[in-house]
């Protein structure tokens, strides 16, 4: 009781789990009420005058429920009150207890957050690295162009080894380089943007969380668009001066590499013209009805994430993937090398050099497209940008992102209706928590991926020994095949003048059926017919018939260049050749079709979607692929048949010498569009079919041989990245340990109690690591610094870190969030939750002003649709 003389009384309404109590409090300046309900275990709605408070054990629940549903406080609320009243309480109010509590809710977890947060600065404090590699700057998550502060480090930031442990943690990761190729990369990270997590037009402004983000300032974003403006613009003023323009606009400079480019202008292009028409629609509706049209994300290879952006155009403009790539060098060191996988890395490479966006980074940028997508790129694309195919990814594919959007679709509903700060809020959230969720795997995830890695490779060694062909020789083929299907098209190239050909010979079959009709229709008049006025107006139209058709004709032969008339000839007079080319073009067309159902599908398998008009779209789209796969079929039939009767010409002797049959297309994989499938190679189909194919075309053995060879490498590049990671996390913890045992030195007694808990759930995830690692080459004679011993000891519940050896399928990185999981992964979370509970009773029996202390990682959106803060509306709509 304070004897300020200013004390008033307050009554709260206090709700925990067995039911509800009203408290009378006398409050004042000096002991208000937020203070005597937090000594109590309960969290108020409000700072000064609040009239509901909540448990701080069910706000906790809360919390947890939440991250492992749709966040939902009406229902939630609702279901309370209706469990309350079974036990005979009744809340007093007409609205119930929604909107409180969902104020409580919110401000219950920014407490949290702000804890840890707090936490963290004292861990900064106590670091010590070696004086030889000092660290980059961790105060601030974004890179600024106006300070380059990071460019003289050693080491990544601190914020970006405590985003991932694996990639960036450790510091000794230079020290590894003498030992990788030179074309591995130090860290791998894949971008893609989400167009189903966007935010209706209209909401009304809410108001900033005093809580650190994921996200890229809304002025980092700005800041990037106006530099690629600026860019564009100036380059855009040198090239019409120069008379560069001029000249390509003319197409004086035919097919060419564009500088730094290993894939030609055409070919670009090509892939250009194919993501264009697939994001058409979805362009084309953004913006009208959405103030946040999509999320662009930077995540490692661990599926962790690094950076969001939040998108307010339509489409994937280039500055958003820009920011994002300059706000991770921005924590690296200067010779730091990342690799870069992107649905479209092709055109953020050239766009890279061509205009000049980050040029002091782009050395140390390998560029690759996601497998996922590479579908939809030419082939000269794939075999220059397929992880697969491109030299230091590894096994890595760049679908992270795909995993991470599936992980949060389920906030899909409610961020639509949301105000702009609290959809970043709820998302950081959900980030923290698959923080937590990843790190406790980190340790399985690479046993997983060392087993794949080792299966792919003895699979890969035993193609290479029966293909019968020595490494040297498969190694000469491959770079002949990438030079040969690179190289640039020169003018009325072979695919240009088959096309004209086929116009030709389509032009000159109509006018000879048009000459003999008029020749019919003149023999009539000759003999004479009782209409005369009909016949004279069939002849006129018939003439002027013949005379288009001719001026057509002679405007395409004038098209042929200098061998088309030979071409013309030759292909006039060969059946063969005739069969030859409609095969080609048959092919193409099915090709186009495959990577057109390939986009349809994509856009099913991201299908979030929960109004009627979406899921009617969903089921048009489903429908129209399903329509269209008898046409593909079709096609490959008729493909096939031409492709038989020019087998039987060869074996006639009526085909050219040297003709080889191309490869028909197999049924059962017409649909996979693999980058290893037939359907890419025209073998048998190209000018030189009438000549001697090279090994890496014709020959089985060879082309069967490079694959396995392009396996066997990235699984050593696979295996070495994997030794990295491994080393990295011991490193990472050892240093993590280190921290925390001088910051307890100067502690004080709240301070020590948190770390004393953040020391107990480290040695928790030591021992975790070391019993999934246990199968890990080396990790026997791994020193992770302490012993079991010490390590059990730390831990204040040791049954918690039993780690089923089945909890690997869904930590493997083969599936993707919610699916596979079981029900000892539902029971190794669960008992987590029941260990923050027993931590959060064990310090309130003490009495102390503080919160239970909770992991960072378990944080959880709030639901704030239905809070207090005059941002949110009252009430959601269509729920």
């Amino acid at each position: 009781m304070c004897n300020c003389g200013l004390s008033r009384r307050l009554k709260v309404t206090c709700i925990h789990f067995n039911g509800l109590q009203h408290v009378d409090l006398m409050v004042c300046s000096c002991v208000p009420a937020a203070v005597q309900l937090l000594w109590m275990g309960y969290f108020p709605c409000a700072p000064l005058g609040p009239t509901l408070a909540v448990s701080l054990q069910l706000l906790s629940l809360v919390r947890q429920l939440f991250m492992r549903m749709p966040p939902n406080t009406s229902a939630w609320c609702e279901s309370f009150e209706a469990y309350l009243a079974g036990m005979g309480y009744k809340v007093d109010t007409k609205e119930g207890i929604r909107k409180r509590f969902g104020n409580a809710y919110h401000w219950y977890c920014i407490l949290e957050i702000s804890l840890d947060e707090h936490i963290q600065q004292q861990l900064q404090k106590s670091i010590s690295p070696p004086s030889d590699i000092p660290l980059a700057d961790a105060s601030s998550s974004h890179y600024s162009p106006d300070s380059d502060v990071f460019s003289s480090k050693m080491r990544p930031s601190q914020y970006l080894q405590q985003r991932c442990p694996l990639c960036f943690g450790g510091h000794n990761w230079q020290s590894n380089n003498s030992q990788q190729s030179p074309s591995d990369v130090d860290a791998i990270v894949c971008i893609d943007a989400c167009f189903t997590q966007k935010r209706r037009s209209g909401q009304p402004d809410d108001p900033v969380n005093p809580t650190a983000t994921v996200f890229l300032s809304p002025e980092d974003i700005q800041a990037m668009e106006c530099e690629v403006d600026g860019l564009q613009k100036s380059k855009s003023a040198n090239q019409r001066r120069s008379g560069q323009a001029s000249k390509r606009n003319h197409g004086d400079e035919g097919d060419v590499f564009e500088e730094g480019m290993r894939i030609t202008t055409s070919v670009l292009k090509g892939c250009n013209d194919s993501f264009t028409a697939a994001d058409e629609r979805r362009q084309k509706a953004s913006t009208q009805f959405f103030s946040d049209t999509g999320v662009m994300a930077l995540l490692c290879r661990h599926d962790r994430v690094i950076h969001l952006a939040n998108m307010t155009s339509a489409g994937e403009k280039q500055h958003y993937a820009l920011a994002l790539i300059r706000s991770l060098f921005g924590h690296l060191p200067s010779n730091f090398r990342v690799g870069l996988l992107y649905d479209i890395g092709c055109q953020l490479e050239q766009s890279c050099r061509k205009w000049g966006f980050l040029k002091s980074f782009l050395p140390r940028i390998s560029f690759a497209i996601s497998v996922f997508h590479a579908f939809g790129h030419q082939w000269a694309c794939q075999l220059i940008y397929h992880p697969r195919k491109r030299e230091g990814f590894g096994l890595s594919d760049g679908e992270g992102c795909e995993c991470f959007w599936s992980s949060i679709k389920g906030l899909i509903p409610s961020l639509r209706v949301s105000g702009y700060h609290q959809r970043l809020f709820v998302i950081d959230f959900q980030v923290h928590h698959l923080d937590m969720k990843s790190l406790n795997g980190l340790g399985q995830w690479l046993l997983c991926h060392w087993n794949h890695c080792q299966e792919k490779k003895a699979s890969a060694s035993k193609g290479l020994r029966r293909c019968g062909v020595d490494i040297p020789t498969l190694q000469a083929e491959w770079d002949a095949q990438i030079a040969a299907q690179t190289k640039p098209t020169p003018r009325h190239t072979s695919k240009s003048v088959e096309n004209i050909v086929l116009q030709v010979m389509e032009t000159q079959k109509s006018l000879e059926i048009y000459e003999a009709k008029l020749v019919v229709l003149e023999q009539d008049l000759l003999h004479g017919v009782p209409d005369m006025i009909n016949l004279n107006i069939q002849i006129t139209e018939c003439r002027k018939k013949v005379m288009n058709f001719k001026q057509a004709l002679q405007r395409q032969r004038s098209t042929l260049g200098l061998n088309g008339p030979a071409d013309l000839a030759r292909i006039q007079n060969s059946s063969y050749l005739q069969l030859r080319m409609h095969a080609l073009a048959i092919k193409k067309c099915i090709r186009d079709r495959l990577r057109q159902r390939k986009f349809e599908l994509e856009r099913l398998e991201r299908s979030y979607w929960h109004t009627v008009s979406e899921q009617r779209l969903q089921y048009h789209t489903e429908a129209s692929v399903k329509r269209r796969e008898p046409g593909i079929v079709k096609l490959a039939s008729s493909y096939n048949i031409l492709c038989l009767q020019m087998v039987g010409l060869i074996h006639k002797g009526k085909a050219p010498q040297g003709s080889i049959a191309p490869l028909l297309i197999p049924r059962d994989s017409l649909f996979k569009l693999d980058v290893d499938d037939d359907i890419w190679q025209d073998v048998g189909l190209g000018d030189d079919a009438d000549g001697v194919l090279p090994a890496w075309l014709a020959d089985d053995k060879v082309r069967s041989g490079i694959r396995s060879l392009l396996e066997l490498r990235r699984c050593e590049e696979e295996e070495r990245h994997l030794l990295k990671e491994k080393q990295a996390l011991v490193l990472w913890f050892s240093e993590q340990w280190a921290c925390m045992q001088r910051a307890m030195e100067d502690a004080d007694d709240d301070l020590a109690y948190e770390l004393n808990c953040r020391l107990s759930k480290l040695a928790g995830l030591c021992l975790m690591w070391q019993k999934q690692l246990s199968d890990f080459p080396g990790a026997a004679y791994e020193n992770w610094g302490l012993s079991n011993e010490d390590l059990h000891s730390m831990v204040q519940v040791p049954h918690l870190m039993c780690v089923d050896a089945d909890d690997g399928e869904r930590l493997d990185g083969f599936e993707s969030e919610g699916e596979g999981e079981d029900d000892t992964v539902l029971d190794d979370e669960l008992l987590y939750v029941a260990e923050e509970f027993a931590l959060a009773d064990e310090y309130h029996q003490h009495n102390d002003m503080s919160l239970a202390e909770l992991s960072w990682g378990d944080e959880m959106d709030s639901d704030l649709l239905d809070m207090d803060p005059p941002s949110s509306p009252s009430k959601r709509a269509c729920r």
